[in-house]
């Protein structure tokens, strides 16, 4: 089973999340710089911006290959309670083909926003074990599915 774990941040506060799914799955977190070989399950991960998910978030599932991407686990974070983003790059997924397996969220509540000078990319333990917990169901469902 191939892993593959990509980010979209601004703040870090997506990387971090990234971050804790590849210390579970013993893969490397990457930015949506680095292309996607090949992936039984990819965990793609993204911020809102004003109620959409950030344009290179996207566009980076907009332009997946199907072929190389089996299926989809989305990590998103927001300011804001709303799962926009989720929805949206669903959507784009589903038009590709590439079904999405799970999504987790986190309202950051402005955690990291460079307008008012705070850094993000500092998790709560509970973040950290909430998003590892959704990491290991991601990898057993695929398990279970082979």
């Amino acid at each position: 089973m191939t892993i593959a774990i990509r980010y979209q941040t601004r703040n870090g506060n997506t990387q971090a999340f990234a971050e804790q799914i590849a210390a579970v799955a013993g893969v490397p977190a990457q930015s949506i710089d680095t292309p996607v070989e090949q992936a039984d399950t990819l965990f793609f991960g993204g911020g809102t911006y004003f109620m959409k998910p950030d344009k290179t978030a996207s566009a980076f599932m907009k332009n997946l290959d199907a072929t190389k991407v089996k299926q989809i686990a989305l990590f998103t974070t927001s300011g804001g309670p709303e799962m926009v983003s989720d929805k949206a790059l669903t959507k784009i997924a589903d038009e590709k083909g590439i079904p999405v397996i799970g999504h987790f969220h986190q309202v950051m509540g402005g955690k990291g926003m460079k307008i008012i000078g705070s850094a993000g990319g500092k998790l709560k333990d509970e973040q950290i074990q909430l998003v590892k917990e959704f990491a290991q169901k991601m990898l057993a469902q695929k398990m279970l599915a082979q």
